[in-house]
């Protein structure tokens, strides 16, 4: 077979340790990231691997905009092909009949497509830390959590980590909520535009959406200091799943493919407007703006190996304590990680 001689960067090497608190007044430079220096060298396949990659919009979708644009131009490992779903179950659906080989999903959801579903898959990167915002219209920023005792606050029904959140906070700092539902979170996106919800619970960037839909509409508590706090453990909001089918098939592919993701999310965390146009080019979010906007608060980072699993693990055990239902009434087992 005709090789190619490619340079190998380390996955270590480029990738964010952890999830960095980015507050949304302070947006990263428009900087391009500076190339790293090649780790080692080897022999690769000339013909490149093509992988299928699902996602619902969100921060989740837009870590992926420059995987698809370097797929797109070469300068990736390997070539990818993205596709938007309107609902994580309908994702899930799809992953576990094999029409994508790769998804951008929630860790609880991850944790259902092996609990409940019972397809193989491992989870590969977290790939989206700390991102949980309270929202009004025409309210003010709180000083403290506390103020909200006894308040009622609308999540997105299908967020089953929204609740399991929340409780923790509020049992940490003795207050409690209630809760009403909205479908997903374009409804409850428009609910606060409108007025009909007061007080709700958004990630980014459908806050930046919000706010740029309606000048009432605003953040008044991020929730990440509450939650570290309150926890031992990152809240980790996406995660990249392979399927277990795919890695068998390719077993040469999978690291190469984990540097190309390691990349994308470096890339989109440094170089926000290159981000938000290649957003809208894939059809990775509604708003182009939105995303520009929002991308410093959406708690995009890359961990990968051990460092992912040790993360996951204790979020597992904590959301398993407080919502066995929240991640399909099992603790996922070692299997689950892929650690190289």
């Amino acid at each position: 077979m005709i090789k190619r001689l490619c340079v190998i960067f380390s996955a270590a090497a480029v990738a964010l340790c952890g999830c960095t608190h980015m507050p949304k007044e302070s947006p990263p430079a428009n900087e391009p990231v500076k190339e790293e220096q090649p780790a080692a060298s080897e022999e690769l396949p000339d013909e490149k691997a093509e992988i299928k990659i699902g996602a619902t919009m969100g921060a989740g979708s837009v870590s992926i905009a420059h995987l698809a644009a370097n797929g797109d131009d070469g300068s990736a490992y390997e070539k990818y092909s993205a596709k938007i779903y309107p609902s994580a179950n309908e994702l899930m659906g799809e992953f576990a009949k094999g029409e994508v080989d790769a998804a951008i999903l929630s860790p609880d959801k991850a944790a259902k497509l092996c609990n409940e579903y019972g397809y193989k898959c491992k989870v590969v990167a977290v790939s989206g830390t700390c991102n949980y915002y309270l929202m009004e219209n025409g309210g003010t920023p709180y000083s403290d959590i506390t103020e909200l005792d006894g308040r009622q606050i609308t999540v997105n029904e299908a967020d089953k980590m929204a609740e399991p959140l929340l409780d923790k906070i509020a049992e940490y700092n003795n207050i409690s909520f209630t809760y009403s539902y909205k479908e997903n979170n374009d409804k409850l996106t428009a609910g606060l535009e409108d007025g009909s919800v007061e007080l709700a619970l958004l990630q980014e960037p459908y806050c930046s959406e919000a706010e740029l839909k309606n000048p009432n509409v605003s953040v008044v508590l991020d929730l990440y200091d509450y939650w570290d706090e309150a926890a031992d453990c990152p809240f980790v909001t996406s995660c990249l799943v392979v399927s277990d089918k795919y890695i068998e098939g390719f077993p040469n592919v999978l690291d190469l493919f984990i540097r190309d993701y390691v990349a994308s999310v470096s890339i989109t965390k440094h170089n926000t407007r290159e981000t938000a146009d290649l957003v809208e080019r894939y059809g990775l979010f509604g708003s182009k703006e939105a995303v520009e906007k929002a991308l410093p608060g959406c708690g995009i980072g890359i961990q990968t190996g051990a460092d992912m699993k040790e993360e996951l693990q204790k979020l597992y055990a904590l959301l398993y304590d407080l919502s066995i239902d929240s991640v399909g009434r099992k603790i996922p087992d070692d299997d689950f990680y892929y650690v190289s």
